[in-house]
């Protein structure tokens, strides 16, 4: 997920230097993942010996545990510097809130000072009742510019394919029910009534009417929820089906409550 990639952003900056969003951290649009990707330790470790040609330098990590279905995996760390370990060992270099207490909060080993002083204090982008200097209101603009589709950051209407839309359905036999970050996309656009967004990402790839959340319910539900008239002609003229049904058999019209269909002003 690109959220790990922009948590991971706001402490090294080098991470995704110049996009705080981290939009190359991720998978092309047919399942591949992106140079990024493919070179990430997290990639690795969760498609180890599972994709073609993808494994964890064995130097380095040994599988310990795998679970029935593959969604949990366990490595051992090697080749751990002995002389890091004993510095960790030590009773003298702990931080401790009382002497001889057994809360001690852990500190990184002198072999990591060079990456430590790089790094940045984590702060949350939504707080302002953090302090930030200049360095981190541009990267805050950069942020909610790239996410907000601004100029130049990969928006739904200049041209370049948002990552979402690598989660989108081939084709509406082939929608799976699952909630993705095409899903949760969709429903931002739709609950914002943002008409003019849901237009753009549908012309780059028609088949996002199809999108369905793990309750089988998908963007046309959500139009008819909210009562967005302009999102549901968008949607039903690109193919969303009026007569598809969730999960408790709901279908997308018996959502609608009188009263409750708007234009956006």
């Amino acid at each position: 997920s690109p959220h790990m990639a922009r948590i991971g952003n706001s402490v090294y900056r080098d991470i995704c230097p110049g996009d705080p969003t981290c939009r190359q951290f991720g998978f092309t649009r047919d399942g591949h993942p992106t140079p990024m990707m493919a070179v990430s330790l997290l990639y690795k470790a969760i498609s180890h010996n599972q994709r073609p040609g993808v494994q964890l330098n064995s130097t380095l990590f040994r599988e310990v545990y795998l679970s029935k279905y593959g969604k949990v995996r366990i490595y051992k760390v090697l080749k751990v510097s002995k002389k890091s370990k004993k510095w960790i060992a030590n009773p003298a270099n702990r931080v401790c809130d009382a002497p001889g207490s057994w809360y001690c909060t852990g500190q990184y080993p002198p072999a990591l000072d060079p990456l430590i002083a790089r790094r940045r204090s984590f702060k949350q982008l939504e707080d302002f009742n953090v302090k930030r200097d200049k360095s981190d209101e541009d990267y805050y603009k950069a942020y909610m510019k790239n996410m907000d589709g601004g100029g130049g950051g990969g928006g739904e209407e200049d041209g370049e394919m948002p990552y979402e839309l690598q989660f989108a359905p081939r084709s509406k036999a082939k929608a799976a029910w699952e909630d993705t970050p095409l899903t949760t996309k969709l429903w931002e656009v739709i609950n914002g009534n943002r008409a003019r967004d849901l237009r753009a990402l549908v012309g780059m790839e028609p088949n996002i009417v199809h999108a369905r959340s793990s309750d089988g319910r998908g963007p046309l539900w959500w139009a008819y929820e909210y009562g967005r008239a302009e999102i549901i002609k968008i949607l039903l003229s690109a193919g969303a089906d009026p007569a598809a049904k969730d999960s408790k058999g709901v279908k997308p019209r018996d959502l609608q409550k009188p009263g409750n269909f708007r234009s956006k002003k």
